[in-house]
């Protein structure tokens, strides 16, 4: 008998590493809470939140932009760096480098309706309005008349009369064809490029300058909910009017976009255009599958610890097929880090990053615990939870107990627990176990959240807490699934 107590007994110091008896559990990062004043006090992830470097929730959706490496700065993200042949031209952030283009012409723009410089522009630095040799189109040169100098006005060919040359009968084909002037219009000047009272000038008295007289042809500017300007013989768009905006940037429709922002102007999920840039919910994770919960409308992430498909109350089960998130089956355990990253992408997920973990962990009040501020012995799966305290035990009349660190003195009976036995442990974004139980993988292989045998529960279930092990420890290591938008299951 005593024999078969010893063989459960060092079994039992085996089949429990980690936490209680592995001598390399330490803080490789305690992430000690750090006190600010403004940002600049923070790490580019984080922000200062009445005193407190936070991470920034803004961060949360820069881990991935398309053909682009993103940098985040205080909860602000931009594009850091394009991708090979892939380009920032609109210059927002949510669509990464989204200009496929190769440049041409050396990159210097030139006239040929072609986006040499890959600007997401093509002919910029031509002006297609007024410049004869390109008027309306490239290469769309104003013919020269007789006697005449071409002029292009908003995209459209003119012409005007060399000194002592007069248009008498408006036929470009013969352009300046009289040297004596004859009234025209009743030798009434108008704006028309001729001398209609014959007294050599042309157009005099007509101030070419006004919105309602402008250029060459004296044009009336109009735009659509915008401001007109006339700005050197030019009819050009203002500034839009209050709540309306150019979003394709075209001048002939003026400024076609009428929105009164919503939810203070910052994209919420609730299917309008609250920021009034055109886009709906964009950038954000509005509805996440039934087993998931949402965090921050940015990502999606298990409610529960991964488990197995064939896993039950008393057993893990061995079917590695796909992992799964349900209450009241035992959790998938003593997986490495290649196991966990394939086993969400065989649930069409992705393993969480470990500012995504963090945040489900913290919440929006960026609290130390899952559940609060201060340690609970009882909330969450640890050693401190099953201290024993009754008639019989060292702790026999010890109240409270369980209490902190408690397993040196009153011995525990501790193990882990199906998924969901603890409800109460639970973040704020409603993932359960988020603390306790088992080591959650996140990518780059730390482990979060602490586990059933963490002899010093009170440390090693902090949110901040980080443990490395390397990629393929296993021991009691398990992890949950995130995803975001599009890509998560439908």
């Amino acid at each position: 008998m005593k024999q078969l107590f010893y063989l459960y007994f060092f079994a039992f110091l085996f089949l429990v590493p980690g936490c209680l008896i592995d001598s390399r559990n330490f803080r490789e990062d305690d992430t000690q809470t750090r006190t600010c004043v403004n940002d600049d006090g923070c790490s580019f992830s984080e922000f200062c939140d009445t005193g407190i470097c936070a991470v920034a929730p803004g961060c949360l959706s820069c881990t991935t932009l398309p053909h682009a490496q993103p940098v985040c700065f205080h909860g602000l993200c931009m594009v850091q760096t394009c991708q090979d042949g892939y380009f920032n031209a609109n210059g927002l952030y949510l669509d990464g480098c989204e200009l496929s283009c190769t440049p041409t012409q050396g990159g210097v723009e030139v006239c040929d309706g072609i986006d040499n410089d890959c600007d997401g522009v093509a002919d910029e630095d031509f002006n297609l309005g007024n410049d004869p040799l390109h008027c309306g189109s490239c290469d769309i040169s104003c013919d020269v008349p007789p006697n005449g100098a071409p002029l292009c006005s908003q995209g459209n060919c003119y012409f005007i009369c060399l000194e002592g040359f007069y248009d008498i009968d408006g036929d470009a084909q013969n352009g300046c064809e009289s040297t004596v002037c004859e009234p025209t219009h009743g030798g009434v000047e108008i704006c028309d490029l001729r001398d209609n009272n014959c007294d050599g000038q042309v157009d005099e008295g007509i101030d070419k300058t006004t919105t309602q007289s402008c250029g060459p042809l004296c044009e009336t500017c109009s735009f659509d909910h915008a401001q007109s300007l006339c700005l050197e013989g030019v009819c050009t768009m203002g500034l839009c009017d209050s709540q309306c905006q150019d979003l394709n940037g075209l001048a002939s429709d003026g400024c076609e976009y009428c929105c009164t922002p919503t939810a203070g102007g910052v994209e919420i999920c609730d299917g309008l255009d609250n920021d009034c840039n055109g886009l709906v919910d964009e950038g954000l994770t509005c509805i996440c599958p039934p087993e998931m919960v949402n965090v921050e409308s940015t990502y999606c992430m298990d409610i529960y610890e991964a488990s197995r498909p064939d896993a039950t109350l008393w057993s893990q089960g061995t079917d590695s097929s796909t992992p799964l998130s349900r209450p009241d089956v035992m959790p998938w355990l003593n997986v490495s880090l290649q196991d966990a990253v394939d086993a969400c992408s065989r649930a069409g997920k992705r393993l969480c990053t470990a500012t995504e973990w963090e945040v489900a962990c913290k919440g929006p009040t960026n609290t130390v615990y899952s559940y609060g501020d201060d340690y609970d012995t009882q909330i969450c799966n640890g050693i401190d939870t099953f201290c024993r305290c009754e008639e019989g035990t060292s702790c026999e009349g010890v109240d409270p107990c369980p209490y902190a660190h408690c397993y040196n003195t009153c011995g525990a009976d501790f193990g882990p627990q199906p998924t969901g036995s603890f409800p109460s442990c639970e973040g704020a974004y409603g993932a359960i176990d988020i603390t306790g139980n088992a080591w959650e993988r996140v990518q780059g292989g730390t482990a979060r959240g602490g586990a059933y045998n963490c002899l010093d529960s009170e440390s090693l279930h902090k949110c901040s807490y980080i443990a490395d092990w390397g990629t393929s420890a296993r021991s009691n290591f398990g992890f949950r699934c995130c995803c975001s938008g599009s890509d998560c299951p439908q």
